[in-house]
């Protein structure tokens, strides 16, 4: 009886047995692929977490900057507003003939003393509200040599300064120059924990086209800080001016961050060099300036200011009753007749009434911030549609407002930022009505 052969030969279990290799080889394959295709999707989920958290953390970041601005400005302008009446009655008494020269001497002190605690207000301000710069002509080594001596201050350091007499005056913000240098030298100061020399240069620089890459040709004040301290590694030297970078276990990183951005602000230009164990340089170009300094900028302005060039109604506007008080000493002190209001709206109306019945102002200062009120901003707006020759000088506390930085592109003649003593204000005033007389 013949039987049927078996199905499971050996050709059959060899090629099942391969089939079985190649798919079990395929399915390793597979699960090796699979895995560093889950690896790889892991790798990416895990850098979008950690891009996330760095976002969040800089929006986070970002927004307690905002907050601090918010915060830094409000304080800013009521510090300011307090400044203004210390610094205007300060000013006032300092006129008086009679004064023993040491009360004299000491009312110069005090003056100064309130000059430095407007400088801190602005400060508060320039990076965290990136205000522009309000830019006049200024003369440099007053500036510089207050500001790096009084850095100094408790330290072991000293600096010493290189200033040639024919120095050209710069055309900047004195307030934010002012933070330049302070913080580079007290960057210096750390550097030398056990005291040393800081050099300080002022130089005239015709600047052509070996700077075109950065700065524009021209004229420029450049301005050199150098220490002698152990120096910064040159993979942190490119980092210095990064925000937040920071090699020191207590700093911010905003100091440099901040000295940055003021120059480029001021369309100027600055490097830093350093060699371990020698010390590193900061070289720093802010365009010259086209004219003289003012003469409000000048020392001499502060015992002497301007006496009025005849008989000018002013009409000053100001929410704070201190402020209104003080000013209208102080522009009744050089000559000026006066009239005080406390918001826009009543100095719309007062400048309506005075035209109507023939007596109209000859200048306007207003206060541009009102709280709950009309500001200077909004009565200009009234008063130029009244009366668009009108003329006047905008005021405010908060000295990084765009509005003083560019304070004709809203029809004001003028500005003066508080705080202001009595020969800031005559001398703004001198100004705009000497340009109106021309």
């Amino acid at each position: 009886m013949l039987t049927r052969p078996s199905w499971l030969t050996r050709r059959r279990i060899l090629g099942f047995t391969g089939t079985l290799a190649v798919g079990i080889l395929l399915f390793i394959v597979w699960v090796a692929a699979l895995r560093r295709r889950v690896s790889a999707q892991t790798e990416q989920i895990r850098q979008q977490l950690k891009r996330e958290a760095q976002l969040e953390a800089e929006l986070l970041r970002a927004s307690k900057l905002e907050s601090l601005g918010l915060l830094a400005g409000g304080l800013a302008h009521d510090f300011n507003n307090l400044l203004t009446v210390v610094m205007g009655n300060l000013s006032l008494a300092r006129l008086d003939s009679k004064m023993e020269p040491e009360s004299a001497s000491s009312l110069r002190d005090a003056e100064k003393a309130v000059v430095r605690a407007r400088d801190l207000t602005q400060q508060l301000l320039t990076f965290a509200k990136g205000g522009a710069p309000i830019r006049a002509a200024v003369v440099l080594p007053d500036v510089v040599r207050e500001v790096a001596e009084f850095a100094l201050r408790g330290s072991h350091s000293r600096c010493q300064f290189d200033i040639p007499g024919d120095l050209w005056p710069a055309n900047v913000d004195k307030g934010q120059i002012g933070q330049v240098v302070q913080n580079i030298v007290i960057n210096a100061v750390q550097a030398m924990k056990d005291g040393g020399i800081i050099d300080i240069t002022l130089q005239n620089d015709l600047v052509g086209a070996e700077l075109n890459q950065v700065l524009a040709p021209g004229r420029y004040v450049k301005l050199t800080i150098a220490d002698h301290g152990p120096g910064i590694l040159p993979k942190d030297l490119q980092h210095i001016f990064d925000p937040y970078f920071t090699t020191k276990k207590q700093g911010s990183g905003l100091g440099l961050a901040t000295v940055h951005s003021i120059v480029k602000k001021h369309l100027g230009h600055i490097s830093a060099e350093s060699v371990i164990g020698r010390g590193t340089t900061f070289r720093i170009w802010l365009p010259a300036a086209a004219s003289a300094p003012d003469a409000a900028n000048t020392p001499a302005a502060i015992a002497s200011p301007p006496a009025a060039s005849g008989p000018v109604r002013i009409l000053f506007m100001d929410d704070e009753d201190m402020i209104l008080q003080v000013g209208c000493v102080m522009l009744r002190r050089i000559g000026y007749e006066v009239t005080a209001v406390k918001d826009g709206e009543a100095a719309v109306r007062e400048y309506t009434r005075a035209r109507q019945e023939g007596r109209p102002y000859a200048l306007v200062v207003l206060d541009l911030t009102v709280p709950g009120g009309m500001g200077g901003r909004q009565a200009m707006e009234q008063l130029l549609r009244l009366d668009p020759a009108v003329c006047a000088i905008v005021s405010s506390g908060y000295s990084n407002d765009l509005v003083l930085s560019n304070y004709q592109a809203h029809g004001f003649r003028g500005m003066v930022s508080k705080p202001y003593e009595i020969a800031d204000l005559a001398h703004a005033i001198e100004r705009v009505l000497r340009d109106e007389r021309a």
